[in-house]
């Protein structure tokens, strides 16, 4: 019999009536929680550069790297606490948390005026927040199974709505308003999300331990084969969001004034966060009837093309048509690759394996911002590090056909197994 409170029990269970309330309230509230720290966080290097007075395109790209790095760094090493806290006290209390926290830290930043406190700012929210994670967890505990799929997809859609509506309202906010009326809506923003999630409902059971739960210690599991597939999506975190805190100065080079520059920045944002949001949806169903393999390969392909295109582009224009096809490339590579371990997983450990890949994309993450930081003064200034990580793209496919030779995809599998 499984032990209450684990994620098995919680997937397989019948339910309650409250379930689709709950996916309304967060759904909307993940709008609300996005689109605050979408119009935040996605304009930091004109914060840096105005408000931080860092003017040196060398000295502002390590920067840059430095303050998102620091968020994935607290945010890789609190995850699992706040996972662990949350099997103890509730799913609810740790999306309470959440966005909470992001309401009370949010504000503050409209008072910050140095780099490095800024920088210390980050982990801090990094380390606090997490209403992604917290909401999908929330859903899977409260829905019924045969509405799972349809419902962690409604809180997908409000998660790249809010995305979309951060991006293109940060722009207009921060060039017509300033950086201090945005950081304190932000705050607003996550404080109403925080009051939507109180109306949620969660039936908790905590988890029950028979024998001596103190003694308990935390053992990374034995991966196997997976491994080498949670090694890809290091690669990928890597690969993909090398260049993603540096789009702001790429868009500074071509166009001098500021306020056009945010302007362009946030369309810009905004319309590859309807990319991504396409993305998953058009390429799930291609790879689910060619090849999951194929069309990896294609979208990797296209993704590096376009980045290296990137680094030529000489106009806001060019670099948004660009963005937006890479983007949407880009953009359905996790899902396919989620789909790949989860097909070679027992389904006990789906939720435990796509959580490790959430923490190998994270570490990718945060490398990424470092080396993009590095490559940014290497080069100059980001249009050699936007060519040099479009190359990357490519010296993926090669990495991805060794493991799929060791690790074949679900389709492959069955078709040896038929022959």
């Amino acid at each position: 019999m499984p032990v209450a409170g684990t994620m098995a029990e919680i997937i397989h269970s019948d339910g309650k009536e409250y379930w689709l309330r709950n996916v309304i309230l967060i759904t909307v509230a993940q709008f609300f929680a996005q689109v605050a720290f979408c119009a935040a966080m996605t304009f930091m290097p004109f914060w840096f550069k105005e408000t931080g007075h860092i003017t040196d395109p060398g000295e502002l790209s390590m920067y840059v790297a430095v303050y998102n790095m620091a968020g994935n760094l607290s945010f890789c090493l609190f995850a699992p606490v706040w996972g662990i806290l949350g099997d103890r006290y509730g799913r609810k209390m740790m999306l309470l948390r959440a966005t909470l926290g992001g309401a009370i830290l949010t504000p503050l930043m409209a008072f910050i005026g140095s780099p490095m406190l800024m920088i210390f700012h980050r982990l801090a929210l990094g380390a606090l927040v997490g209403t992604v994670t917290a909401a999908q967890t929330l859903i899977v505990s409260t829905t019924p199974q045969k509405h799972l799929t349809i419902s962690l997809g409604a809180a997908s859609a409000g998660m790249f709505a809010g995305i979309m509506g951060g991006q293109f309202l940060g722009g207009e906010m921060v060039s017509r308003f300033g950086f201090f009326q945005t950081f304190i809506w932000g705050g607003v923003l996550l404080a109403v999300s925080t009051v939507l999630i109180l109306f949620t409902k969660e039936e908790f059971h905590p988890v029950i331990h028979k024998k001596a739960p103190h003694r308990r210690k935390f053992q990374i599991p034995k991966f196997g084969k997976a491994g080498l597939l949670l090694m890809l999506f290091i690669v990928m975190g890597f690969s993909r969001d090398i260049d993603g805190p540096f789009l702001p100065q790429l868009v500074m080079e071509v166009e001098p004034d500021s306020t056009e520059a945010l302007r362009w920045t946030g369309w810009i944002n905004g319309l590859c966060a309807l990319g991504g949001m396409l993305s998953g949806l058009i390429l799930g169903y291609a790879a689910s009837k060619i090849s999951l393999l194929k069309v990896l390969t294609f979208v990797i392909a296209i993704a590096g093309v376009m980045r290296i295109l990137l680094s030529f582009a000489s106009s806001s224009e060019l670099i948004m048509v660009e963005r937006f096809i890479q983007v949407f490339a880009a953009g359905g590579m996790e899902p396919m690759f989620q789909a790949w371990l989860a097909g070679i997983s027992r389904p006990r450990h789906h939720s435990m394996m796509l959580g490790w890949s959430a923490t190998a994309r994270s570490t990718g993450w945060m490398t990424g911002s470092l080396a993009g930081g590095g490559l940014a003064v290497l080069f100059g200034g980001v249009h050699g590090l936007f060519l040099v990580s479009g190359i990357l793209y490519f010296l993926m496919l090669p990495a991805m056909k060794w493991v799929a030779k060791r690790v074949p995809p679900p389709a492959l599998v069955e078709k040896k197994k038929r022959a």
